[in-house]
């Protein structure tokens, strides 16, 4: 029995492997808290690969159903640049701007969803782990 698990194992071992990419996108901070009276902060954004990475950033309208986390699309908040590319090891400041005329009268609640997209250059038999932030955002009134 022992030999057959140690010739399984060694078969195993020897099956070809396919590269896979690790998540190279970064952002800080984990949490944008607008102070009363601010209409806007900062997302810094960072790739940490060799390769340049396409990143999308989304803003939505965060409440609650019950237990579950609703997300809205909204035009009350928008991110600046929403689309672009980051070069190997460079940084990117994106701007998080609260663009409603109504005044915050009660905390508002969004997420921020910046998106590592899929390099459609990527050879077949890559597998490419890309990451997905959700950062919380919150107006004070």
């Amino acid at each position: 029995m022992r030999l057959r698990v140690l010739a399984a194992a060694i078969g195993f071992a020897c099956l070809p492997v396919t590269a896979a990419d690790a998540a190279s996108l970064r952002v800080a901070p984990v949490l944008l808290d607008v102070a009363s009276g601010q209409t806007g902060t900062t997302l810094r954004v960072s790739n940490d690969d060799k390769v340049p990475i396409r990143v999308q950033v989304r803003v939505y309208l965060w409440t609650h159903k019950g237990n579950d986390d609703v997300l809205s699309p909204t035009k009350a908040v928008v991110a600046s640049p929403p689309i672009g590319v980051l070069k190997p090891g460079a940084e990117n400041l994106v701007r998080i701007v609260r663009v409603a005329t109504t005044p915050v009268t009660a905390r508002e609640s969004y997420r921020v969803l910046v998106d590592q997209l899929p390099d459609p250059k990527r050879q077949a038999g890559v597998v490419s782990i890309l990451v997905r932030h959700a950062i919380p955002l919150y107006f004070e009134p």
